[in-house]
């Protein structure tokens, strides 16, 4: 079991009542147009050592997601995938994502292309709902790197998953910080999903190689 810093700042809505069949801070996503995320507090990521080690940040984890209030939001599972390179085109990324935990509200994964970083967020049905595409140049330091997000059923992008330049702090920490933008209408159970998605594209793409 390994003890990792992330915090996450919901900005936009209001505390909604309970809705029935939603873990309660869950349910703060309601009205929210954007989160962000910044590695300084507590999530528990259940691997072992020798995992972590031998696997890098292509590892395998079970990982539980908490609001500032320690508060349940959602669960993701990735199973031990490759990364999408020139060459490799197959058992590429996949994450799946559930809220309460055990429970499958839909998942994403990793398209192959040459260049690009791709991803297809997909709901518990396996129904393609958004695509996310990263920049060619996802690894320049000094600047921000920017995944748009589009509906694919309307065709438009609706949001973006924004990664910060951290400065000298992301340099020698390993620390990152990403900013989530979506409509404020959007039902909570895709605003989960495209959460769960900015995990995976942290680690696919701004994670240390060895932990």
């Amino acid at each position: 079991m390994e003890s990792t810093g992330v915090a996450i700042q919901m900005q936009g809505g209001v505390p909604p009542p309970n809705v029935q069949g939603l873990p309660p801070g869950l349910q703060y996503l309601a009205g929210l147009t954007e989160i962000n995320i910044h590695q300084h507090l507590d999530m528990l990521e259940d691997t072992d050592c020798c995992t972590r080690q031998l696997c890098g940040p292509a590892r395998p984890f079970n990982m539980n997601i908490t609001d500032n209030n320690f508060q349940p939001l959602i669960s993701l599972y990735r199973p031990l995938r490759c990364q999408a390179s020139f060459l490799w085109c197959c058992y590429l990324q996949e994450m799946d994502i559930m809220s309460p935990p055990g429970l499958s509200v839909g998942g994403l994964k990793q398209i192959w292309t040459p260049w690009k970083p791709k991803f297809q967020v997909h709901d518990a049905q396996q129904t393609p709902l958004f695509q996310i595409d990263g920049e060619c140049c996802f690894c320049c330091p000094c600047t921000d790197i920017m995944f748009t997000i589009t509906d694919i059923s309307k065709g438009q992008q609706i949001g973006e998953i924004v990664k910060h330049w951290g400065g000298c702090r992301e340099i020698f920490g390993g620390v990152n910080d990403f900013k989530v933008t979506f409509p404020g209408d959007l039902d909570v159970m895709s605003k989960a999903l495209l959460l769960g998605a900015t995990f995976l594209i942290d680690f696919n793409y701004f994670e240390p190689k060895k932990n």
